[in-house]
């Protein structure tokens, strides 16, 4: 797996030079979006047949996850082309063969049953629980990588837990819960 994550961090940022992926210009920056991305595993319980990442961005966390999950079959959902263009060159590099990438919006997909639904910083919590529905039944889990504005969003959700690790807040739901 490191030496995947370091093909990943070096294209990344090669690429980064010409396409602004990411905010994540150094070396120890990308390192940074990848152990972020990585701790959200550790408050997972069990094995995820599929997973959805919705705003995948660069990579982070769906790519990654990817990486550490290859008996997870992991669709990849980003709209930019530049990006979309990106996440393909990095799942034929690495052969990646658990990796689909879709480039469209999330709310253009077709529905269809997810384990577990990812997403890192691209929206509330409550349009992004709305907006992912059609991926949702009762035994998802979602996993969302939020920040320091958590509190806020919580607002009528009742089953939840939050794990904290600096401003990162790994918010974890249940889709019986949220459906």
């Amino acid at each position: 797996m490191k030496d995947k994550l370091d093909i990943f961090t070096q294209k990344l940022l090669e690429w980064n030079k010409v396409h602004n992926l990411t905010g994540a210009k150094t070396k120890e920056d990308v390192k940074k979006n990848i152990d972020d991305s990585l701790k959200g595993l550790k408050y997972l319980k069990g094995e995820y047949a599929n997973a959805l990442d919705i705003g995948t961005g660069a990579g982070f966390p769906g790519l990654i996850l990817a990486i550490a999950n290859p008996k997870t079959r992991w669709t990849l959902v980003e709209p930019r082309k530049k990006r979309a263009s990106f996440l393909n060159y990095i799942k034929s590099l690495l052969d990646l063969d658990n990796v689909e990438v879709v480039m469209k919006r999330v709310e253009d997909m077709e529905p269809k049953k997810y384990d577990l639904i990812t997403s890192r910083a691209v929206m509330k919590t409550k349009d992004l629980v709305d907006m992912a529905s059609d991926f949702i039944y009762p035994d998802t889990t979602l996993l969302f990588y939020k920040g320091s504005e958590l509190d806020r969003e919580l607002e009528g959700f009742e089953n939840y837990r939050v794990h904290t690790d600096g401003n990162r807040r790994y918010l974890i739901l249940k889709g019986e819960d949220v459906v």
